[in-house]
């Protein structure tokens, strides 16, 4: 949202001064709604490609384990709104309530952030503990954007930033989905491919009954002649009439060498049927798969959800998650990052439920939690995945947001423990990336699960 949509949207709710603060939601980390009278409620995302100040639709749904701004906001707010009020020059807004708290918003990029004050004391920060300071607001010459959008009929700024910036949002979104089902419907391609070939391997297989059965009634026709312990007996062949020489188990009786044949060449039979039944739906599967990739790219949120019901469902690996000691991060499109929440569940999560091919990730030199990527066998996190898992390695080390700090990581078989220490490890092959805490960069990450 640049300074003019904000100028906007902040003189369309002053018609809102007066009205009481009716509630709280933090629906995920990076965005929070205050309520107030008369079903009133306003949007505020302080970060991220989309950060603005927009009225909301409909009542949020809180995560199952609350955000503590959300409590915090409760507390200390109450009574009507008295003021709303724009920065100056800057992309900022403060709202006042006469409780004597009030809420300073900016929109500044790596310093925007939400604040609950108290004068000019910080009681609680959106996105983590509360700093001793407000960040400085960054040094940049004067802009002077036009709005990318205005009201139509009956809305007001604040309905009409509330439509433009969710339209712009769920476009995003469905890129995002189309992006990860892209790489989902070219593994299942690859997979299906694979099988095909193996199917067709076992249909040469079973190609062989006949032949196992054709030996089955050469034997047969002279069983009487052949004597018990014989090594191979020779046959004429009723077909070309050519001498054939059969291979016999001298283990056994003939009689037994003949039911060995017969039934082996009845499994043939039966696997023939199941693997041409297999191969016709994989390779049904395989024209659906390629019409999926064919459409992906112009594909609505209908289509979507029918290409993604052609896939296998995403596997959640390793024990079930019960306890306290692990965390569990997931964004929209299910890819998971563990985090240890003490020494005990460091050790658990990197020297039991980990797998050797996942990726952990730590500070590096400092103590902190063990982060762990999951990954398929043979597969490394994409970049933006690392830099995901690297975000929640400074947000769970409580690293200040804007500060920087080198994560190291490496493969989980690479990460040894050190007999008698309890909090550190060996690591071989480790890579460092050098982050700077942008919570910005974790929109659409929740922590909504332990183990």
């Amino acid at each position: 949202m640049n300074e003019r949509e904000l100028h906007h949207v902040v003189e369309a709710l002053q018609t809102f001064v007066g009205a009481s603060f009716d509630g709280a939601w933090q629906p995920s980390r990076d965005r929070v709604v205050v309520g107030l009278s008369h079903g009133t409620r306003l949007l505020m995302v302080p970060r991220g490609p989309f950060a603005r100040l927009t009225r909301a639709r409909g009542r949020p749904r809180n995560p199952p384990r609350p955000f503590s701004f959300q409590g915090a906001l409760r507390a200390h707010l109450s009574g009507p709104l008295t003021e709303v009020r724009k920065l100056d020059g800057e992309r900022g807004v403060e709202l006042f309530f006469r409780s004597g708290h009030h809420l300073h918003l900016r929109l500044t990029g790596r310093s925007g952030g939400l604040w609950l004050m108290e004068g000019e004391r910080i009681i609680a920060a959106y996105d983590g503990p509360a700093p001793e300071h407000l960040p400085a607001l960054p040094d940049r010459p004067p802009r002077d954007e036009a709005p990318r959008f205005a009201p139509e009929g009956e809305q007001d700024w604040a309905q009409a930033a509330d439509k433009y910036f969710g339209i712009a949002e769920r476009a995003h979104r469905r890129a995002d989905r189309r992006r990860q089902l892209h790489g989902r419907v070219r593994k299942a391609i690859g997979r299906a491919q694979r099988l095909l070939t193996n199917l067709e391997r076992d249909l040469d297989k079973a190609s062989g009954a006949e032949a196992l059965r054709s030996r089955a009634d050469l034997l047969a026709s002279m069983l009487h002649e052949v004597p018990t312990g014989a090594r191979s007996v020779e046959v004429t062949d009723w077909a070309s009439g050519e001498p054939v020489v059969l291979e016999l188990d001298p283990s056994i009786p003939p009689p037994a060498n003949m039911e060995a044949w017969y039934r082996k060449a009845r499994r043939l039979d039966r696997m023939g049927d199941q693997v041409l039944t297999r191969i016709d739906a994989t390779e049904a599967q395989l024209r659906d798969l390629a019409q999926a990739l064919d459409d992906l790219d112009d594909a609505d949120d209908a289509r979507l959800d029918a290409i993604a019901a052609l896939l296998p469902a995403q596997r959640r690996r390793g024990p079930s998650l019960a306890a306290s000691d692990v965390a569990e991060w997931t964004d929209e499109a299910g890819q998971r990052v563990l985090v240890g929440r003490n020494a005990k569940g460091n050790r658990r999560l990197t020297f039991q439920l980990s797998k050797g091919h996942d990726f952990w990730l730590h500070l590096r030199d400092k103590p902190g939690p063990h982060v762990v990527v999951p990954m398929p066998r043979g597969q490394a996190p994409d970049l933006s995945l690392l830099l995901a898992a690297a975000q929640i390695v400074l947000v769970t080390s409580k690293v200040p947001p804007g500060a920087s700090a080198d994560v190291q990581y490496a493969r989980v078989k690479d990460v040894r423990p050190i007999p008698g220490e309890v909090a550190r490890v060996r690591i071989a092959h480790e890579k460092v990336l050098h982050v700077t805490r942008e919570p910005g960069e974790l929109m659409g990450w929740s922590q909504h699960g332990t183990s």
